[in-house]
């Protein structure tokens, strides 16, 4: 514990540029400290007081946020809507701790300083109101464009930091991402429209009936943008079209989300389908062919069912089936035959959980989980042949029990313990614990200390993915491992206000990375031996009595080799966040403003790429009775250049090959919203 404090003392020490906020954070406290005593207006209360907010990922059940067993970031629809997000990576931007990386094809999460290059979010585990959307095969973590869901079918979002398999499994490694879709509590119909930079174009439907205790929900949306050109240093030469990507960057998807619910009982379906432009010659594809693109196609159906058996005792129960289809587009050679690469999954899924408070004192919660892969299967072929590169199938089961016990231990002390045992088919049996101690020091402040175990077992495409001219095989892949300590201090001294200071330490072992042979050039994917990340957070939000919000949080980390000690590529050391949303005009009108800075990185070619600080903004008007909405939003308002870490995987055709080092994003972009309700 003492370890894990100086950690705090080594980064604030050490970065005087944030001096400020830190300051800023403390005043803010002193200022919400001073009015806790001031009378209350209980009419002025809004409804989601952050004090008893309640969430469900940390534990599985309903629970206040204070008396979570560890740290819970909270996104509301609210929050989505003024801040203007549109995708699923925008919200976990506006996270403490959390970084998202893009290279014009996905979008990936770094979280607390770890972000590896060539990692397709497979150590997040992405949830859709409990379900998991991590497919078999790449194991991805959709949070981009690819997401299935539209932001406007999501009531909040729930990122819980930390290991998290003693509840969830594999791929609960860094956190989960538990996406929260809205209730049916009336019936109503809202219809927007929109464009943006690049040519976009956006057309969404949501409307919900409900009728005593039925309820049902449908949602569409599409999008299309031509994209613009890019340029790309490495691959400037005369051969090379001097290094523009001209017209690669569209993007067109659809989405459907279905959802009807019968008292205990909710059903719930969802499909999308992405087409995208891949502009970077990843692979060792040829630069600027327009053939080159990739295609994700996310499917899925839930039925899930509550109820309270009696007094002390509560079930709920649910099947599902999950479907993932990935296809690529490249072209190796000029003018050559196209090289189709697939990749399919299928998933079926039981889960049954019983919550007992029959025991005094204790709150027990035990549950069982089978899943059965069906369909783990990877091809690769040229167009138009019958003599495939690769064609692999690999179903499998994996099947976990789990148990957790909140025990109060007095009026001012919980223990909160968990198990859970997994066995899959391809690494056997895995065992993930995790113990958290709660002592409500005072009133307003709680603290915590909690331990936890976390895996990550390889998926098929890490294990088995050879097609002889770019990739070759690892099947003797190894689980990683992750151990992690942390302390969290919270501090809700009104309802309106919070704050929170943390410091943690994690401990991998057997991390898989995305490596070349230099004997071939030949990418792979390899157990290496260890790492070490540890780092402190600081985080304090505001709700105004007239609307108005201020966040701000800041984040220091230190992550690196075990062995050599060398800082990890794609991971900054520092970061700052700043939230701000006001009503400019009573309801009618509302800004909202949102400050990121990301200190420098280290590129996987041994480089460093400088630190950036972005600003957005977003307007937000509605006539009398919100009828009628506009929103306006400008990303990037400063027009600051700009990038981001390129892993491995992005080089081109030519001999000897270009790596890029470095993906450039974009500068100011606009964006405009009108909705109508009805």
């Amino acid at each position: 514990m003492r370890q894990l404090l100086e950690i705090y003392m080594k980064f604030y020490g050490g970065f005087s540029s944030y001096r400020m906020l830190v300051a800023c954070l403390a005043g803010i406290g002193l200022h919400a400290a001073a009015r806790a005593n001031e009378p209350q207006d209980l009419t002025e209360i809004p409804f989601e007081q952050l004090l008893n907010l309640e969430v469900v990922t940390a534990s599985r059940i309903p629970q206040k946020l204070s008396e979570a067993p560890t740290s819970v970031t909270v996104i509301t629809a609210e929050d989505i809507r003024h801040f203007g997000h549109r995708t699923l990576a925008e919200i976990m931007e506006s996270v403490r701790g959390i970084y998202v990386s893009y290279d014009r094809n996905y979008h990936y999460v770094g979280t607390r300083g770890v972000g590896r290059p060539g990692d397709f979010n497979t150590r997040l585990l992405v949830l859709i109101d409990g379900q998991r959307l991590n497919d078999v095969v790449f194991d991805q973590g959709a949070v981009g464009t690819e997401f299935p869901l539209d932001v406007d079918s999501i009531e909040r979002v729930e990122f819980v930091a930390g290991p998290g398999s003693a509840l969830y499994g594999s791929s609960a490694f860094f956190g989960v991402i538990n996406v929260i879709t809205k209730g049916i509590a009336s019936s109503g119909t809202a219809v927007s429209a929109g464009r943006s930079s690049a040519g976009g174009k956006q057309a969404r439907v949501h409307t919900t009936w409900r009728s005593g205790d039925l309820g049902l929900l449908l949602a569409a949306s599409q999008y299309s943008a031509a994209g613009k050109d890019l340029y790309f240093p490495e691959f400037d030469s005369p051969s090379s079209h001097h290094g523009i990507a001209q017209g690669l960057d569209d993007l067109r998807y659809r989405r459907l989300f279905t959802k009807l619910t019968l008292r205990g009982l909710a059903a719930q379906a969802w499909y999308s389908r992405r087409l995208k432009g891949t502009p970077t010659a990843s692979y060792g594809q040829v630069f600027n062919d327009p053939r080159s693109r990739i295609e994700d196609a996310y499917m899925g159906a839930r039925l899930s069912y509550q109820a309270k058996l009696s007094e002390t005792l509560e079930f709920s129960g649910s099947i599902g089936v999950s479907r993932y289809d990935y296809l690529g587009r490249y072209v190796y050679d000029q003018g050559a035959t196209l090289n189709i690469d697939k990749g399919d999954s299928q998933t079926t899924s039981a889960e049954l959980r019983l919550l007992s408070t029959g025991l005094r004192g204790h709150k027990l919660i035990a549950g069982a989980e089978y899943l059965w892969d069906s369909r783990r299967a990877l091809n690769n072929y040229d167009a138009g042949s019958d003599t495939a590169h690769l064609r692999v199938d690999r179903p499998k089961h994996r099947a976990g029990v789990y148990v957790q016990d909140e025990m109060r231990l007095g009026e001012h002390v919980v223990l909160n313990t968990g198990l859970r045992l997994d066995h899959d088919a391809e690494t056997g049996n895995i065992a993930s614990p995790r113990a958290a101690l709660l002592y409500k020091m005072t009133p307003e402040l709680t603290l915590k200390g909690g331990y936890g175990e976390a895996y990550r077992s390889p998926n098929a495409y890490e294990r088995y993915y050879a097609t002889g001219f770019n990739y070759k095989l690892n099947p003797g892949l190894r689980p990683e491992r992750n151990r992690t300590y942390e302390l969290i201090a919270e501090y809700f001294p009104i309802d309106r206000f919070r704050a929170s200071a943390s410091v943690y330490q994690y401990r991998f072992r057997d991390l898989i990375a995305l490596t070349t042979d230099p004997d071939d050039l030949l990418l792979y994917y390899s157990n290496v031996e260890a790492a070490r990340t540890r780092g402190a957070e600081l985080e304090a939000e505001w709700r105004y009595d007239h609307g108005a919000m201020l966040k701000a949080s800041a984040s220091f980390q230190s992550a690196r080799d075990g062995q050599t000690r060398e800082w990890l590529s794609n991971s900054p050391r520092r970061m700052l966040k700043l939230h701000y949303s006001a009503p400019l005009a009573g309801d009618r009108l509302r800004g909202a403003f949102e400050y990121q800075l990301t200190s420098d990185r280290r590129t996987t070619l041994d480089e460093e790429i400088g630190g950036f600080g972005l600003l957005n903004a977003t307007l937000l008007g509605a006539l009398p009775g919100n009828r009628l909405e506009l929103s306006l939003g400008i990303r990037n308002l400063l027009d600051k250049r700009y990038a981001h870490v390129a892993s491995e995987e992005h080089y081109d055709a030519s001999s000897p090959a270009r790596r890029l080092r470095a993906i450039g994003q974009d500068g100011r972009s606009l964006r405009m919203t009108v909705t109508a309700r009805f």
